[in-house]
């Protein structure tokens, strides 16, 4: 009986058994691949204080896995984060520290020149999961009203995030710089939250540099996915659900899986933009002021 362990022990080790063969897994691989192509990949350890692994590239996965080797993320307590932001032409960084960090200040320096698309993210975040799913019922039903293709993940920890790619935004918005993307969603985010009611939207996350938690990676220490859900996902919801333990089992369901899009119209997103931040005045007046001087 000496020799016994702890059942919590038992608990975390067979957790961890787990997650190992969760990243080593080919569905789980190129779910998370397709999610971290063409972004900055990053693993922050959120249980111990050692410094965060930004400025990795992941683009195939034997990519991802040397990374994974030559930083011990298996071993750790590491979270998976990808960019907002996407680098179509992110260079490759050394793993020698002190090439990497020259390498960390050219692209620092020169950030603005290799961004090539910046998705939105609206995060519902609350330490009652309860509070954050009702709210996120409700913006939901928003979104779905105005049409707007996006898709809808679990956090991973307390919360849900929605998703519009950049891929998915009106031409009018893809026209403006990515500063002014920046501040419109700032703008949006907060009118958003104050307007509705909403609490749980964290209106403070909106710049170019933000990272978010990968699709499909374990969040510690809940060991819970953060996981895209259906409609019948969320309407179903519940922490089990999104478990290490819920999933394990049927990892082959996780191929092509993917971030499970909604359907809608191209200008969806961009309407609701509008409603809030009176964009649509705003560009209203100046074709009345062209109008005038014509």
């Amino acid at each position: 009986m000496d020799n016994e362990q702890p059942q919590e022990e038992q608990e975390i080790q067979e957790f961890e058994r787990m997650k190992t063969a969760w990243y080593q897994s080919e569905p789980v691989q190129f779910e998370i691949i397709k999610n971290l192509q063409f972004r900055e990949t990053c693993f922050i350890n959120t249980i111990s204080k050692e410094k965060a692994i930004r400025y990795v590239k992941a683009n195939a996965i034997r990519y991802l896995m040397m990374n994974f080797s030559r930083y011990k993320f298996l071993e750790n307590t590491y979270n998976l984060y990808g960019s907002l932001a996407l680098f179509p032409n992110m260079p490759m960084f050394s793993f020698n520290s002190k090439e990497k960090a020259n390498e960390q200040k050219f692209f620092n320096e020169n950030y603005m020149e290799f961004i090539k698309g910046y998705d939105f993210l609206l995060d519902i975040d609350s330490q009652n999961i309860e509070l954050a799913y009702l709210e996120s019922h409700k913006i939901k039903q928003i979104f779905d009203k105005f049409k707007v293709i996006y898709s809808l993940k679990f956090s991973g920890k307390k919360g849900f995030h929605f998703e519009v790619k950049y891929s998915d935004f009106p031409q009018w918005l893809k026209v403006k710089s990515f500063h002014e993307l920046e501040s419109l969603f700032k703008l949006f985010g907060e009118r958003f939250a104050i307007f509705n009611n909403f609490p749980c939207v964290d209106y403070t996350i909106f710049d170019l540099r933000r990272i978010c938690k990968t699709p499909y990676s374990i969040v510690y220490p809940y060991y819970f996915i953060a996981l895209p859900l259906s409609d019948d996902d969320f309407d179903n919801f519940s922490l089990e659900k999104v478990s290490l333990p819920y999933w394990f089992p049927k990892i082959d369901k996780i191929r092509n899986r993917g971030m499970l899009k909604r359907q809608g119209d191209i200008d969806g997103f961009g309407n609701l933009i509008k409603q809030y931040t009176k964009e649509v005045e705003k560009v209203n007046a100046t074709n009345v002021s062209t109008n005038k001087s014509a």
